[in-house]
C-alpha cells in the first residue's frame, strides 16, 4: 500500500465529511428560511421543503457513498493492525465491530435522509418503515453487544487460565521446597 493512496483516502474521506455537514447545514438553514412555500415545477405543485428535502437525501447518498468507501478501507487497515498488536487472531472480530457501528451510523443518515418522505406518506407506510428500520437497528445492535461479548469472553477465559496456571505453580513450589524445622 502506497502512501499516496492513503493520502488520497484521508483527504476525501475528511472533504467528504466536512462537505457532507456543510451541504445538511445549509440545507437545514434554507429549510428554516424558506420552508413551507409552494413551487410551481412544470405543472407539479410541491413543497420547497420537499424540494430541500430530495437534495437532502441526493447528498446524503453520494457524500455517504465516498464515506462509507474510505471508512471501511480504513477500517480493514485499523483491524489488521489491532489484530496483530494485541495477538487478537484473525477471526475478524474487530471488522465485525467496526461493520455494525458503520451500519448503525448508515441507517441513521438514512432515516435522516427520509424524513421529509415520511410527511407525505400514509402512516402506515411511515409505521412500517420504522419498524423495518428499528428491526435492522436491533439486529445491528445485537450483534456487536454479542460480538464484543465473545471477545471479552474469551479474553476473560484467557486471564482466568493464566491466573489458574500461575496460582498453581506457586502452591506446586511451595510444596516440593522442604519446610525448614524451627528448633
Amino acid at each position: 500500500m502506497e502512501k499516496e493512496e492513503i493520502r488520497q483516502r484521508i483527504r476525501r474521506l475528511l472533504g467528504s465529511l466536512i462537505k457532507l455537514i456543510l451541504v445538511l447545514f445549509a440545507l437545514t438553514i434554507l429549510d428554516t428560511m424558506f420552508g413551507g412555500f409552494t413551487l410551481d415545477l412544470f405543472g407539479f405543485f410541491t413543497d420547497t421543503s420537499e424540494v430541500l428535502g430530495a437534495v437532502r437525501l441526493i447528498a446524503i447518498v453520494y457524500y455517504g457513498y465516498w464515506i462509507l468507501k474510505d471508512s471501511l478501507f480504513f477500517l480493514d487497515l485499523l483491524t489488521d493492525v489491532l489484530t496483530r498488536k494485541f495477538d487478537l487472531g484473525g477471526d475478524g472480530n474487530l471488522r465485525r465491530i467496526g461493520l455494525d457501528f458503520l451500519y448503525l451510523i448508515s441507517l441513521g443518515l438514512g432515516w435522516f435522509a427520509l424524513s421529509p418522505f415520511l410527511k407525505l406518506a400514509p402512516e402506515l407506510v411511515v409505521r412500517a418503515l420504522a419498524l423495518i428500520f428499528l428491526v435492522l437497528a436491533i439486529v445491528f445492535l445485537y450483534d456487536l453487544v454479542k460480538t464484543v461479548y465473545s471477545m471479552l469472553r474469551i479474553s476473560f477465559e484467557s486471564l482466568v487460565d493464566t491466573l489458574s496456571e500461575m496460582i498453581g505453580k506457586e502452591i506446586a513450589e511451595t510444596q516440593r521446597k522442604p519446610k525448614k524445622n524451627s528448633k
